[in-house]
């Protein structure tokens, strides 16, 4: 394992830990916090010129 690999699998852990072990609470707290980040993309794409990213939109579904 590499140094990254190690510095991720010690963040999982530490959320899982945060979250009294409950892998379930965890990954539900991951699921609301992408919504939160999601909705300011949003709003940060709405207020950002067209031309200020030279057209550039983010894709927000990963369809």
């Amino acid at each position: 394992m590499n140094e990254s690999e190690l510095k991720h699998d010690d963040e999982v852990e530490r959320l899982i830990a945060e979250h009294g072990g409950d892998v379930q609470a965890a990954f539900t707290a991951l699921l609301s916090e992408r919504s939160l980040l999601i909705k300011e993309l949003e709003y940060a794409s709405l207020a950002m010129g067209f031309g200020y990213a030279r057209g550039w939109k983010p894709r927000l579904s990963r369809h």
